[in-house]
């Protein structure tokens, strides 16, 4: 239990904290010279000046803005969703979602916010949330849209494919599109008889073929530019090799020209995004097999 005088001695500390802080000491000083009772109506006036002032101080500091870092994914698959807007529509401000269903908004004051999503083909959604720090990490899952009350149903069009070629879909759109370089199986037959290292080494002007130090007797490829992450010397460095979509890590020179349906070969920073992984290796090469 503290002392009356103890309890004084702590009030005039608190007191004392609290004028530092809002820099009203020249106040103190002239309040220290003062009578006992006009002391107390000083005091009186002081606290309500030190308090008003720390409360200007306060609403003057202003909120740290954030960096708002959501997702965007189908409700049902949850599968990240493309270009996806997103927007906060208090602050008139949106951004588009990237590849991976991701978005970043900046500059979004803490607070409560009124977020507003949208994506054809998609129910839109609304949510109230809360920003807080630095940034946030929400996922927002949204809903296939239905069809209007009254649409008649569309009869499902059946498009006759070749079921033996139908696994080629990607590679055909990737070849329309020319973001690499590409081989189809006709190419592939007028060189049925060579190595499969050397028909790609001399079809890819970007790769060589260079002796595999794990396999004497064999060759592999390699790139003829250099490491861009690791250094600006002159390195020839290697390639991510995938077939059917999967990793391959076995000799290149085991397949054969006639092995094979269709080849890609993308440098790294250009190579689609199921194909750019976290190596030191500079380009990618997709084989895809005959069935």
């Amino acid at each position: 239990m503290k002392t009356r005088s103890e309890e004084r001695v702590f009030f005039a500390s608190s007191f004392l904290n609290k004028v530092a802080a809002c820099g009203l000491r020249p106040y103190f000083g002239i309040h220290m010279k003062l009578t006992p009772i006009n002391r107390i109506l000083t005091t009186i006036s002081l606290v309500a000046i030190v308090s008003a002032s720390c409360q200007r101080l306060a609403a003057q500091t202003p909120a740290k803005a954030a960096v708002v870092i959501a997702g965007v994914t189908d409700a049902q698959s949850g599968a990240p969703l493309a270009d996806a807007q997103v927007s906060v529509s208090d602050l008139n401000v949106s951004a588009r979602t990237d590849w991976s269903g991701e978005v970043r908004i900046p500059n979004v004051a803490a607070g409560q916010h009124k977020f507003e999503i949208r994506r054809a083909g998609y129910a839109p959604l609304d949510v109230d949330l809360m920003v807080q720090g630095d940034s946030i990490g929400p996922v927002f899952r949204l809903a296939k849209a239905e069809a209007p009350a009254g649409t008649p149903a569309l009869e499902p069009v059946k498009v006759a494919g070749d079921p033996s070629t139908s696994y080629l879909a990607d590679f055909e759109r990737r070849r329309a599109q020319g973001r690499g370089r590409y081989l189809t199986a006709a190419d592939l037959d007028k060189k049925q008889n060579r190595s499969l290292v050397a028909v790609l080494a001399n079809a890819f002007g970007g790769l060589m073929s260079t002796p595999d130090p794990a396999r004497p007797g064999h060759n592999i490829l390699m790139t003829r530019g250099t490491k861009p992450r690791l250094t600006n010397v002159d390195v020839h460095c290697g390639i991510d090799i995938y077939l059917d979509n999967s990793q391959y890590l076995d000799d290149l020179e085991a397949l054969h020209p006639s092995d094979l349906a269709g080849v890609e070969y993308y440098p790294i920073e250009s190579a689609p995004g199921e194909f750019r992984k976290l190596t030191d290796n500079c380009g990618v090469l997709v084989l895809w097999s005959r069935r």
